[in-house]
C-alpha cells in the first residue's frame, strides 16, 4: 500500500509538472504548414501504398471475383466449396488459414495505425473492399451454437495436390475438382487465434458488430483447445506455437472492447522475448506493440528494433534467404508504429530500406511488380503467368511474355545480404510472392508516406479496372450546360469563391472537383489525441508538441485526434487541454470529466 501511495505521488507529480512546462512554452493554436515534396520512383509511397493493395485482387478466390476484384483477368473460381471467398496463398491456390490469419491481421494493423494515409489518398475503399473480403472468410469458415465455435475451417486445399497444377485458378475445379477441406472442434488455436485478430481490428476500423462477436467466440475458442493445426499445414505453414498468436488477437480484442479479460489473456500468453521479426509464424513483435499501445511502455519494442536497425543502418537488413523482402518490409512496418507512437524515430532507416527495395540495389531491380520500368517481371504466380500446364512451365526458360503483370506484388527478393537476385518465375526462392509477403508492404508505405508525403496516385493502371479515387472527401461531377454565362460557386470551410465567366451558346462539359466541408467531428474518446484507443502520456507528447506548433512532428494530430483533444470543450486547442489529460492521468479526476464543458 505504502508503495503504491508512493508511486501515485510520484505520476501526480510527473503528468502535473510536464503540464505546467508545456503550458509556459506553448503558443496559440496554429494551421500545422502542409509537407510538400517531389517523389521519384523510390519514393513514391503514394503510389506504392496504392499498388500494394491489387496484389490482393488477384488472388481473391470464390464466387464473387468477378464482380469484386480490380482485376480485369480474373474471374470466379472454386465455386464448389462449402466455404465461399478467402484469398489465394501465393501463387498456388490452396487457402492456408495462418499465413490468411496473419495477412488480415497485419493489413488491419497498418490501416489502424496509418488510416490518414489510405483517406488523404482515397484508398480507404479499396483497403475495405479487401478486409471485408476476409473478413467474410472467416466467418464463414467458422460455424457458431450460442456464442461457442462448435468447428471452424481452417484450410481449404491440400498443399501437395493444389502444387501438381499449373494452370489460372479459373480452371483448377474442372481439372482437379473441388479442394479439400480442412475442419476441426479440438485444434489450430494458433489459426482461430488469428482469424479473431483480423476481426477484432476490423472492428475496430470501420465497427462491424458481427466481426466482434465471431473474434471474441474465436478466441474462446482458441484458449479452450490450446494445440496447433498439424494435418494439412505441416510441410507448408507448420506453426511452432499458439501463444503468440492468441496475445495478439486478446491485444486487439481489449482495445476493441477495453474488457481486462482480455488484457489478462494476452499478459499470459505473451511471449517473454521477441526472439524473430512479425510475421506469420511469429507474431511476438506484433504483440508487444499492442500491449504497447495498451500501457504506454515502448521500451522492450524499441529495444528490439534497435538491434535490427543498428546492426543494419547501412545496409539491407536481411533476416532470412526464403522472402527476404517480406521480413525487411515487417520491420519497418513495426519501427514506423513505434516511430509513431513512442520517442523512437526510424523514420530515416525505413526510408533507406525501402528505397533498396524499389531499386537502388546491387541487382538494379525493383522488387515491386509493375512499380517501375526496371521492376521483377515474372513472379512464381501461375495466375499471372499465362502458362496452362507444368510443361510449358519447364520450358518457358523463366520468363512469361504472355502473362499479366501482377500490380503491386512483392516478390522474395535478395537471396542473400550481398543482394543476389533472379528475375525468373522458376525461381521459387527469389520470386516467389504471397499473401503474407504484402501484408506489411501495405503498411510501411502508409507509414512512410504518413511522415514524408510523396508521390501521388495514378489514374489508370494495365490491368486493373477503371476506378474512381476520392481523397479527404472529394466528389467529381461533370456538368453540360449550353448558357451563355455559367456561374460557378466553390465553398470549402474557410472561403468562398465565386467565378463567373461568359462563353458562347455551345454545349461545353466542366468538370468540376469540390472538397466536402466536414461536419462536426464526433469526440471517440476525450483525451486520445492519437487515436489509439487509449488515453496515455503519449497523448500528452503528441499534444504538447502540436500546441507549441513544432513542426517536426512525424504524424501531427488527425482532425479526429484533434476533436478528441478538447478536453475543456471550448472550441480550441490550448494547455488547458493537456492539463486536463494530465489531470487525468494523474488520478485527479475522472475519465468523464474529461470534455465538460468548463
Amino acid at each position: 500500500m505504502h508503495a503504491k501511495s508512493k508511486l501515485h505521488r510520484k505520476l501526480k507529480t510527473t503528468a502535473l509538472s510536464a503540464a505546467m512546462a508545456v503550458s509556459a512554452i506553448a503558443a496559440p493554436l496554429a494551421s500545422m504548414p502542409a509537407m510538400t515534396a517531389s517523389a521519384g520512383d523510390t519514393d513514391n509511397y503514394a503510389k506504392l501504398l496504392q499498388y500494394s493493395m491489387y496484389f490482393y485482387d488477384a488472388n481473391m478466390c470464390g464466387s464473387q471475383v468477378a464482380e469484386k476484384s480490380g482485376m480485369t483477368w480474373r474471374g470466379n473460381c472454386h465455386t464448389s466449396d462449402s466455404v465461399d471467398g478467402g484469398f489465394h496463398d501465393a501463387g498456388d491456390h490452396a487457402i492456408f488459414g495462418l499465413p490468411q490469419g496473419y495477412t488480415a491481421s497485419t493489413l488491419g494493423w497498418g490501416y489502424y495505425e496509418f488510416k490518414d494515409s489510405y483517406d488523404s489518398l482515397g484508398l480507404t475503399e479499396h483497403y475495405r473492399t479487401i478486409a471485408d473480403y476476409f473478413a467474410a472468410f472467416f466467418k464463414n469458415s467458422t460455424k457458431l451454437s450460442g456464442d461457442s465455435v462448435s468447428s471452424f475451417c481452417y484450410q481449404l486445399g491440400d498443399g501437395n495436390v493444389d502444387h501438381s497444377y499449373w494452370n489460372t485458378p479459373e480452371a483448377q475445379e474442372q481439372q482437379q475438382g473441388v479442394q479439400k477441406e480442412y475442419w476441426t472442434s479440438s485444434t489450430a488455436s494458433d489459426i482461430a487465434a488469428e482469424y479473431a485478430a483480423a476481426l477484432a481490428i476490423n472492428y475496430i476500423n470501420f465497427g462491424n458488430e458481427e466481426d466482434l462477436k465471431y473474434a471474441k467466440a474465436l478466441l474462446n475458442y482458441a484458449t479452450r483447445v490450446n494445440s496447433v493445426a498439424t494435418d494439412g499445414p505441416n510441410g507448408f505453414y507448420g506453426s511452432d506455437d499458439y501463444k503468440d498468436d492468441v496475445a495478439w488477437a486478446a491485444g486487439w480484442l481489449y482495445l476493441a472492447t477495453k474488457d481486462s479479460t482480455y488484457q489478462n489473456i494476452m499478459n499470459q500468453n505473451i511471449p517473454q522475448y521477441i526472439g524473430w521479426v512479425h510475421c506469420w509464424n511469429n507474431v511476438s513483435l506484433g504483440a508487444h506493440i499492442v500491449k504497447a499501445h495498451i500501457t504506454g511502455d515502448w521500451s522492450m519494442v524499441n529495444s528490439y528494433i534497435d538491434g535490427k536497425v543498428n546492426s543494419s543502418s547501412n545496409s539491407y537488413f536481411f533476416q532470412n534467404a526464403w522472402g527476404s523482402c517480406r521480413y525487411n518490409t515487417a520491420l519497418q512496418q513495426c519501427a514506423l508504429a513505434a516511430t509513431k507512437n513512442s520517442s523512437a524515430d526510424y523514420s530515416a532507416w525505413c526510408k533507406y530500406q525501402m528505397t533498396y527495395i524499389l531499386g537502388q540495389n546491387p541487382a538494379n531491380k525493383c522488387f515491386v511488380v509493375g512499380f517501375t520500368d526496371n521492376s521483377a517481371k515474372y513472379p512464381h504466380h501461375r495466375a499471372a503467368s499465362g502458362l496452362t500446364s507444368w510443361d510449358e512451365f519447364n520450358n518457358s526458360g523463366g520468363v512469361c511474355p504472355n502473362g499479366h503483370v501482377l500490380i503491386g506484388a512483392l516478390v522474395g527478393g535478395p537471396t542473400d545480404q550481398g543482394g543476389s537476385y533472379v528475375d525468373s518465375v522458376k525461381d521459387y526462392q527469389a520470386n516467389e510472392v504471397a499473401c503474407d509477403y504484402n501484408a506489411a508492404l501495405s503498411g510501411a508505405a502508409a507509414g512512410l508516406y504518413s511522415i514524408y508525403k510523396t508521390g501521388s496516385t495514378v489514374t489508370s493502371i494495365e490491368g486493373v479496372k477503371p476506378f474512381t479515387l476520392t481523397p479527404g472527401g472529394e466528389t467529381t461531377t461533370t456538368t453540360t450546360t449550353t448558357t451563355t454565362t455559367t456561374t460557378t460557386t466553390t465553398t470549402t470551410t474557410t472561403t468562398t469563391t465565386t467565378t463567373t465567366e461568359t462563353t458562347t451558346e455551345t454545349p461545353m462539359t466542366t468538370t468540376t472537383t469540390t472538397m466536402k466541408a466536414p461536419g462536426p467531428i464526433e469526440v471517440t474518446k476525450y483525451g486520445d489525441v492519437d487515436c489509439n484507443g487509449v488515453i496515455e502520456i503519449n497523448d500528452i507528447v503528441l499534444l504538447s508538441r502540436y500546441v507549441a506548433q513544432d513542426t517536426s512532428i512525424p504524424n501531427p494530430p488527425t482532425e479526429q485526434g484533434l476533436a478528441n483533444a478538447d478536453c475543456v470543450r471550448d472550441n480550441s486547442i490550448d494547455s488547458g487541454d493537456i492539463t486536463a489529460i494530465s489531470r487525468y492521468l494523474a488520478h485527479l479526476i475522472e475519465e468523464s470529466d474529461l470534455g465538460q464543458t468548463p
